[in-house]
């Protein structure tokens, strides 16, 4: 079955990018990486995702940088962004949500349930 859908993923982890990537091609996504906040926002302007999934700690721009330039972007504010990070405290999850992510996802992840999650947001909008 082929989703169709675009998932726009942004890590500076090469590790993580691969494995990502590798999951969703696996379950029928077309997948986008970006190394850096930058090379996401120059990606965005070619084309828009149906979904990003993001990490916070990156150099220069982290996560939460990206999320607010997305949602205060008239073009880009509806893009649902689940967060996809190693620390998932308290405080990032509030601070996400906030800021508008739908989720916040550990890792490392647990394939199963991230798929589930970004079913459930292409499907819903938002997690359910």
């Amino acid at each position: 079955m082929s989703k169709e859908n675009d998932i726009l993923i942004v890590d500076d982890s090469e590790t993580n990018l691969v494995l990502l990537e590798a999951i969703l091609e696996d379950d029928g996504f077309k997948v986008q990486k970006a190394y850096s906040a930058r090379e996401a926002q120059e990606l965005l302007h070619k084309s828009i995702p149906d979904i990003i999934l993001l990490d916070l700690l990156m150099p220069n721009e982290n996560g939460f940088d990206l999320l607010k330039k997305l949602k205060v972007n008239k073009e880009f504010m509806d893009i649902p962004v689940i967060i996809v990070t190693a620390f998932a405290n308290d405080e990032n999850r509030v601070i996400a949500k906030e800021l508008g992510a739908i989720d916040v996802i550990e890792k490392p992840i647990n394939i199963p349930d991230f798929l589930l999650k970004v079913n459930s947001a292409l499907k819903n909008g938002d997690i359910k």
